[in-house]
């Protein structure tokens, strides 16, 4: 059976494969029939020979294949690399393979964000079962918290619930060690947000990241919003300050990387982002700014902190100074582009 799935979602996709390798058979028999293989080191004859395998000791086998598809995303980019357009095409051979793989085999293509007019996509898609992993925002977000917290045999307020995503947002790692240690602290009761406030480790690390992706779109009063409940929690002006010009740094930091071609999988190493969710959406804030933008904004973090620091912009009104910060940078971006 093959199945494709792809998205930023990468804890969903992580319980999918999961799901897979427990109908492999037991944990003991999993080395010889769970195959992890990264198709930049592979070939269509390799894969198709690892798929052919018997499988040892148990009734199905199961081959987790990473990036084939992310090969095709390039193929308009790469038109004048005559040996690139001809090394992608050769997999188009998988349209002719897998309706003969073997029944005792299933071979999973893993990717991260795709195009939907992707052509290996396309053309697989009727072959076997796709399944797409966006981001969980909003209501679904919302639902997953409650959802995860029956799994774990507790229940959540819905004020916990909307204060849990505002601090956590759509980062399902995190949020599901969260709702571990919450279900754990308040068994036989329901949580409520007293109890998310003391526990959540990083709420005002998060609650700073949401703030700036909020002044980011624009979303001003929003931003105001969760400012001043930091301050209400006990955070200082120049320690939002400095979150908030830390998190403008990564933005900097993920361009340089990006203008210098360094390969995907290697940026969230070098900036020590474990998360593939926290680096989509780095990268995501990034796309808003130029660089010019990006450096005027860190320039203006530093001169706000300064004046707290020195008694000349009270700490109850940073919030409105950094809002001020924001959207004199975007006027004077989108005079440049206009």
């Amino acid at each position: 059976m093959l199945y494709i799935f792809y998205g930023v979602d990468d804890f969903s996709i992580h319980e999918a494969l999961e799901h897979l390798k427990a109908q492999v058979g037991p944990l003991e028999v999993w080395d010889a029939n769970v195959t992890r293989i990264q198709a930049s080191s592979s070939s269509p004859q390799h894969l198709q020979a690892l798929c052919n395998t018997v499988p040892f000791l148990a009734s199905r086998r199961l081959v987790i294949f990473y990036g084939l598809l992310a090969l095709f995303e390039g193929r308009r980019a790469s038109r004048r690399n005559r040996s690139a357009q001809d090394t992608s095409s050769s997999w188009l051979s998988l349209t002719e393979y897998i309706p003969n793989m073997p029944p005792s085999t299933d071979l999973v293509l893993l990717d991260g964000v795709i195009r939907r007019d992707n052509t290996l996509l396309n053309q697989l898609s009727p072959l076997g079962e796709i399944t797409e992993y966006p981001p969980l925002r909003g209501a679904g977000l919302n639902l997953w918290i409650q959802e995860r917290a029956t799994a774990m045999e507790c229940t959540i307020s819905k004020e916990g619930v909307r204060l849990l995503a505002d601090l956590v947002g759509g980062n399902l790692w995190t949020l599901n060690s969260e709702m571990e240690k919450l279900s754990l602290y308040c068994k036989g009761r329901t949580v409520e947000r007293q109890d998310i406030r003391l526990l959540v480790s990083f709420a005002k690390e998060m609650s700073v990241f949401n703030a700036v992706d909020d002044i980011l779109e624009g979303k001003y009063s929003e931003a105001l919003r969760t400012v001043r409940r930091l301050m209400e929690d006990g955070a200082t002006g120049p320690y939002i300050v400095t979150m908030v010009a830390r998190q403008v740094r990564l933005l900097l930091l993920v361009k340089d990387l990006e203008v210098r071609k360094i390969p995907q999988g290697q940026v969230g190493a070098r900036l020590g982002l474990s998360s593939g969710w926290v680096l989509n959406k780095v990268r995501e804030q990034g796309r808003r700014y130029s660089v010019t933008a990006l450096e005027s904004l860190h320039r203006g973090l530093l001169e706000t902190d300064r004046a707290i620091k020195t008694g000349h912009i009270a700490e109850g009104a940073v919030g409105g100074f950094l809002v001020e910060v924001f959207t004199g940078v975007s006027m004077a971006q989108k005079m440049v582009r206009g």
